[in-house]
């Protein structure tokens, strides 16, 4: 007996959808690694300028590992930009810089050798809890790394949501192809045509 052309159609279409369902599986893996890579603001660097250019949560500033952190920490100074309704800069203890000389056990910080020196936040304009805009310039007596809090979990959320969009869409595609091969396969003997 013959396969009848609509099952060999079916078949097709199944398993081109079955493919493309793998291949987006693939792509949602490549996009799910990519957000949780770190876009560093700074790296391996002792004296560097961060930009702030709206509401901010701040930024966590790491050192490598085996340094002494403590002195490393009272030797970083931090200067904000100058809020012109007071008149002054913000200069070190004026910003919030909090001491963590700590080791996560994240893999970002194993893979790079790093400890977490701190954490400041922005200034706040005069009057507000807006975050003060413009370059705040970090100076310390060892090469640091910084990273962008808010800009790292924006990253990685909207990476992990467009990977798990897409795996969604891709377990539908694989099970519409399943399904379209197992109608194929259960009128394949039809009258021949």
């Amino acid at each position: 007996m013959a396969i009848s052309k609509a099952s060999k159609i079916l078949l097709v279409v199944g398993s081109l959808l079955s493919l493309a369902g793998i291949i987006c599986i693939i792509v949602g893996h490549v996009v799910g690694a990519q957000a949780v890579e770190i876009d560093w603001k700074a790296t391996d660097q002792s004296s560097f300028t961060l930009t702030v250019s709206g509401d901010h949560c701040g930024f966590s500033l790491y050192m490598m590992r085996g340094g002494d952190c403590d002195s490393v920490y009272s030797n970083t100074v931090i200067t904000g930009p100058k809020d012109e309704s007071r008149g002054d800069f913000f200069i070190g203890g004026d910003i919030d810089f909090y001491k963590k000389c700590k080791i996560d056990d994240s893999e970002m910080q194993k893979q790079e050798n790093l400890l977490v020196l701190g954490h400041f936040y922005p200034s706040t304009k005069s009057g507000t809890m807006n975050s003060l805009t413009g370059d705040y310039k970090v100076r310390s007596s060892a090469n640091l790394w910084a990273m962008d809090v808010c800009g790292e979990l924006g990253e990685a959320v909207g990476g992990i949501m467009a990977m798990l969009g897409l795996l969604a869409f891709a377990i539908a595609l694989i099970v519409i192809g399943l399904i379209l091969c197992c109608v194929g396969c259960c009128c394949q003997y039809g009258n021949g045509e």
